[in-house]
């Protein structure tokens, strides 16, 4: 069995972005600093924030108490794992579970919609996708790279597609599966562009959620970003940091928003999707919906296939029920403990060559070591061909990835 990562994530490499950044934006571009005492610090376009907390997005296979230490900001970001950011240390870790190959999305770059200055913004997609080719190509075939975008802007966004499909080893870009044009939906003509230039350029288009209010959701549109609730967050005992460097990050229960929110908005984005008639219209489109679990995914499909039948006069462009785009152009991200996933692996709405699964490292609910074991029990009903195709085979085919 060959076990295919389709979501794992780097933490920002401390220098990298910054030495792949032309010399007059290395100071602006994302980096670590350390002044005269020793404090570490987040550097983004002349605002900082304290590093240390930032290692919380790095503690898979801590123990509970180290946990709860990197929450509390009391370890150093020089203390991360290697398996974060350098090549050999996430071979190792990759070894620790059984993975042969992943590919990596970003971790506080996932919210570079929220940096106001697009040229900083551009710049910083740029650097971090050379870095990221680079990280890669030292990883002896086994790593894969998502594309950061500019999604505050659809004609930097097109740019950067184009040019991060001719970088080694980039086999995706991702995208919030969020709207950010005055919340129109992701199925309105003038996010076109986008799906244009995936089509043209063969990359995969992950949609990838952020639990945060920060863009046009569910986090917002429901108003539980910001909740008064007495909690740890709220009371200041623990201190939660911006995804970047002097921005907000956008809510204050990461209970809530992150189990309500990231649901919500990947069900929003494939009704527009699929009912919208964006892969109608883009039959060479190609997209993956990460981290936000895959048992739902029966349910919604059946749900928009019924609504179809019955309502098909308020989607006449549409030819098909969305359930038809869905087996021929997307696949669906599980969790590999999800009790779901032999379920879904029979329905014929998708099926065990339309699954993937993620492992999430070195982010705090990745299951590590122990991801590949979790899927091998939760797949132990299936056929052999179909756990090979949900541990490996899905993913390379998605991503385009040589096994």
């Amino acid at each position: 069995m060959r076990y295919v990562d389709a979501d794992g994530h780097v933490v920002e490499h401390p220098s990298g972005i910054a030495e792949h950044a032309p010399a007059a934006w290395r100071d602006r571009v994302w980096h670590l600093e350390e002044d005269a005492d020793g404090q570490e610090w987040i550097v983004m376009d002349g605002k900082r924030e304290p590093a240390n907390v930032y290692v919380a997005a790095a503690v898979a296979g801590f123990s509970a108490e180290d946990k709860q230490r990197a929450f509390a900001g009391e370890l150093r970001y020089s203390e991360i794992p290697a398996g974060a950011y350098e090549t050999r240390g996430r071979l190792a870790a990759m070894d620790a579970d059984g993975i042969d190959q992943s590919v990596l999305y970003p971790t506080g770059l996932l919210a570079i919609y929220n940096v106001a200055d697009l040229e900083l913004a551009k710049v910083t997609c740029r650097a971090y996708n050379d870095w990221l080719s680079a990280h890669c190509a030292a990883g002896e075939g086994r790593l894969f790279g998502a594309a950061v975008l500019p999604q505050q802007d659809i004609a930097a966004c097109v740019e950067e597609i184009h040019r991060a499909a001719r970088l080694p080893h980039i086999v995706t870009a991702f995208l919030r599966p969020n709207p950010t044009l005055d919340w129109k939906p992701l199925s309105d003509a003038a996010y076109d562009p986008l799906w244009k230039a995936f089509s043209d350029t063969g990359l995969a288009l992950g949609f990838h959620p952020l639990l945060s209010g920060d863009i046009p959701g569910a986090a917002s549109g429901l108003q539980i970003k910001k909740l008064d609730f007495d909690t740890a967050w709220n009371r200041g005992e623990l201190d939660l940091r911006p995804a970047l460097p002097g921005l907000s990050i956008g809510h204050n229960n990461h209970f809530f928003v992150q189990a309500l929110a990231n649901p919500v908005d990947m069900m929003t984005t494939i009704a527009f999707m699929l009912g919208g008639g964006v892969c109608q219209r883009f039959p060479e489109l190609r997209m993956v919906f990460l981290e936000s679990n895959g048992g739902w995914i029966v349910p919604w499909l059946e749900r928009l296939d019924h609504h179809w039948e019955e309502f098909r006069f308020d989607v006449p462009w549409l030819d098909e029920p969305p359930s038809a785009y869905f087996r021929r152009q997307c696949w669906i991200s599980f969790d590999p403990d999800e009790s779901t996933l032999a379920f879904t692996a029979h329905s014929p709405l998708v099926g065990a060559d339309r699954m993937v699964w993620a492992s999430d490292y070195p982010h705090p609910d990745a299951k590590f070591p122990g991801t590949t074991r979790e899927l091998d029990a939760a797949t132990a009903s299936l056929s052999d061909g179909q756990r090979a195709r949900i541990a490996g085979a899905n993913t390379s085919e998605l991503y385009g990835i040589a096994q």
